[in-house]
């Protein structure tokens, strides 16, 4: 198996009032990387307000799945392309929807963020690398920063997985 190669994920989050910009955001990532094959049930954030001051209140989130496998190395590339999007829908210097490229593999799920924490690998450009999930012992398993949507969705990502693996199945037969 390629160890360099991962599955293309996002994380979505998006005013409720603002549906009409996640649609265009989803548009452009599918003409970008490809098509969505495979989505987690929308969800609110009830225990965070961090996004709330600048995206407003009723916010919503969901996971997506690329039908792709990238190099993990394109992560960076991923993430500029993918604030770049989130300054072309924002209204009134306020993003309307928030957009963080992730990719899953055999055992690890990470997504690429901005932000810097100190559990946060530096890969270049701005952009860190944040371990959310491992596999072990035959689920994944959140780490102790991990956020708890993430947390709250293991069973989700447990289903990605296979996904994953019919992937790298195609591409090696």
């Amino acid at each position: 198996m390629d160890r360099e190669k991962a599955l293309l994920m996002f994380a979505l989050m998006w005013n409720r009032e603002k549906e009409e910009n996640l649609k265009r955001v989803e548009k452009e990532i599918e003409k970008t990387y490809g098509k969505i094959i495979s989505q987690s049930e929308t969800f609110t954030l009830p225990y965070s307000k961090y996004y709330q001051r600048e995206m407003g209140e009723n916010l919503i989130k969901k996971f997506v799945v690329i039908d792709s496998l990238i190099h993990k190395g394109e992560l960076v590339d991923i993430k500029k392309f993918s604030m770049s999007l989130e300054d072309r829908y924002r209204i009134n210097g306020s993003r309307t929807v928030n957009i963080d490229p992730l990719y899953l593999e055999e055992f690890q799920v990470v997504v690429s963020t901005s932000k810097y924490r100190g559990s946060r690998i530096y890969l270049r450009d701005g952009i860190y690398a944040d371990l959310e999930l491992l596999y072990y012992n035959g689920s994944y398993q959140p780490m102790i920063w991990t956020y708890l949507d993430y947390r709250d969705h293991i069973g989700y990502f447990n289903r990605v997985r296979k996904l994953f693996f019919e992937k790298v199945r195609k591409i090696e037969s």
